[in-house]
């Protein structure tokens, strides 16, 4: 009897042990010294957007998060037909501009530090491969990223 008394109190301390350690590896730093550092510049792809949506994104615009707070800076757009697979006439696959449709790359500065190994951006992470949404003045568009670097 004694034992499984032990052994329950030993199993409620690891629960809550393992829960403390998720939470203070999951959450935001708060300055503590050596977790905050540089400012980072990430590329974001927008791909396949309309091209009035793709002409309201300018250089030196903010880009904001789900919650309206300011993230990012655009330091430079650059904005070609975004990519389709189609079929010649001898059957083969070919990758070809679409007519309409945009392909643009967003390189964008971070407003404030970064946050030990990624930056939080709302409730995600700012990592090379994700994807997440962006959103300017009057626009919002579904990117990926493509690069993740630190600031001097």
């Amino acid at each position: 009897m004694r034992n499984k008394w032990i052994v329950g109190v030993v199993l409620a301390l690891v629960i809550v042990a393992g829960v403390a350690a998720a939470y203070k590896l999951t959450r935001p730093s708060t300055g503590e010294k050596g977790l905050s550092g540089k400012r980072i510049e990430a590329t974001f792809l927008a791909y396949g957007i309309q091209p009035e949506t793709a002409a309201e994104i300018m250089t030196g615009s903010p880009i904001y998060d789900e919650t309206g707070q300011k993230c990012f800076l655009i330091t430079k757009i650059t904005a070609r037909p975004a990519q389709m697979d189609a079929i010649d006439s001898k059957g083969e696959l070919r990758v070809v501009g679409h007519p309409v449709l945009k392909d643009v790359v967003i390189t964008a500065e971070s407003i404030d530090r970064k946050v030990a190994w990624a930056y939080m951006y709302a409730r995600d992470k700012i990592l090379a491969g994700a994807n997440v949404a962006i959103y300017g003045d009057n626009w919002k568009v579904w990117t990926r990223i493509l690069t993740v670097h630190d600031l001097p």
